[in-house]
């Protein structure tokens, strides 16, 4: 299995959980939408349509009569400001042609129509700079060289060509020597710009002429890749040698919307009797006392002052906010979530839980816990369904959890939702977490994560054979 059907498969699967969380109703309406309702027609299809298609609608209201200038209160920019904005060009010049304010100069509106001033008058904006924001290459050209943005090769004019969707414009930028890694002024590089805007075109000039997919600058909170969440996209980074194991796949398991539970009155008994998360005493027991089906529900601090709450490290509080947790689809459409982490060690309501939530097609809820012999507190792990078991693989967990060159395995039934430890040899991966798990022929394929000690990056590929539980490394040359 090479990395492009790897990043298939993950794709899908990611596809389908979405699908379960529409279905299941975890997902939030959208507010924005909401919103949106209220704007003047035309602006609705500059925030709701491509490039291509908005042009046509845009030209379909002016000929209508409808004012291009016209816009919400409340929002305080036009559609030509949010076509200029967010690269759609060519939408902007039908504004543009139908009498759009803009604030800018006669030459500027120009250059943006596509002419080449002579000696252009744009105000504060460098002219070079200026016509690759606008995507107007033959100007960019014959601008080159006559200012000192063009002769320096300065950032600024990649990161103007990237924010216009320009590619022409930014492949001629780096076939004359131009940075593939610039840097805007708040620290977004060019290919991280690109990717934002999803503008596969301009990504792939980038990632051709050097750009760096995980970004050059020393940021651990964001990089291109992470940004990356179109198929297209991912696709064309697992083409230019990127792992798929590396992107954030969604949808979001921190905070699902469990709406639809009933709203249950609190007492400070329920909160005290309730307030952290315990271990079970059978193999599953089941358990959702009032608090944590509240916490479920809802699950604001807010709430919880009335009964008492006071942080402290030794009784964290039991949340259904969490990192790290897994979602299973079944064939019969049941969704499993299993453990996961609440915030932080900094956080004085820390906690690794080991626990599972089965969300029924019906509007059903059933909540496990377990004995800590058998499931200890785990998160950043993976979960495959293999017939009638969820494979659980992997875990961070607290650090005296933790040991080396070993790997959790544990298996999950759903039949009768019991959980058992499985004992596996071979070449194992080590304490991972944080990886992809991939379910083939041969077993099932561990890519990427984390390994303790040290929090070392995963550069290998592992195999669990689920019929002799016995690990294999891959060779790279088998797997790409």
């Amino acid at each position: 299995m090479n990395n492009l059907e790897l990043h298939a498969l993950f794709q899908a699967e990611e596809e389908a959980l979405e699908r379960a969380f529409k279905n299941h109703g975890l997902v939030k309406e959208d507010a924005h939408q909401e919103r949106l309702a209220t704007f003047p027609k035309l602006m609705q299809d500059v925030f709701e349509f491509p490039n291509d298609v908005l042009c046509k609608k845009l030209k379909a209201h002016v000929a209508a009569g409808a004012d291009v200038d016209d816009t919400p209160a409340n929002l305080g920019v036009t559609a030509f400001r949010l076509c200029f904005g967010d690269g759609k060009m060519a939408a902007m010049r039908v504004l543009l042609e139908a009498g759009a304010q803009t604030g800018w100069t006669p030459d500027q509106v120009s250059l943006a129509l596509g002419e080449v001033p002579e000696m252009p008058q744009t105000g504060k904006a460098d002219p070079f700079c200026f016509a690759c924001r606008v995507g107007n290459l033959e100007a960019a050209q014959v601008y080159l060289a006559k200012f000192e943005t063009g002769l320096n090769k300065s950032s600024d004019a990649v990161i103007a060509a990237v924010k216009a969707c320009a590619a022409d414009v930014v492949k001629w930028l780096m076939d004359q020597g131009f940075d593939p890694n610039a840097v805007d002024d708040i620290e977004w590089e060019a290919l991280e710009r690109a990717v934002d805007n999803e503008d596969i075109a301009t990504a792939e000039v980038l990632l051709a002429a050097g750009a760096v997919p995980f970004g050059s600058q020393a940021k651990d909170y964001t990089s291109p890749v992470e940004k990356a969440v179109s198929n297209e996209m991912r696709a064309l980074f697992v083409e230019y040698g990127v792992s798929p194991a590396s992107f954030t796949y969604g949808p979001s398991l921190e905070h699902p919307n469990l709406s639809r539970l009933p709203e249950l009155e609190l007492s400070k008994h329920d909160f005290e009797a309730h307030r952290c998360y315990r271990s079970g005493r059978s193999n599953p027991e089941p358990f959702l006392p009032a608090f944590w089906s509240e916490q479920m529900r809802d699950g604001r601090y807010s709430k919880l002052k009335s009964l008492g709450y006071e942080p402290d490290r030794d009784k964290p509080v039991w949340s259904f906010s969490r990192y790290g947790r897994t979602a299973t689809v079944l064939s019969d459409g049941r969704l499993v979530l299993v453990a996961g982490e609440h915030e932080d060690h900094y956080d004085a309501d820390f906690c690794i839980y080991a626990d599972v939530t089965v969300l029924g097609t019906g509007g059903t809820l059933e909540h496990f816990i377990y004995p800590k012999d058998l499931f200890p507190p785990t998160d950043f792990h993976s979960a495959t369904l293999l017939g009638h078991q969820i494979w659980l693989i992997g875990c961070l967990g607290y650090p005296d959890q933790r040991k080396d060159k070993q790997t959790q395995v544990l298996c999950l039934n759903v039949e009768d939702f019991s959980i058992s430890v499985v004992p596996t040899s071979g070449e194992t991966p080590g304490w991972i977490h944080g990886h992809r798990a991939a379910l083939t022929e041969e077993g099932i394929l561990l890519v990427g994560g984390k390994i303790e000690p040290g929090y070392r990056d995963n550069e290998a590929t592992f195999l669990l054979n689920t019929d002799t539980l016995c690990w294999s490394q891959i060779p790279d040359s088998c797997h790409l």
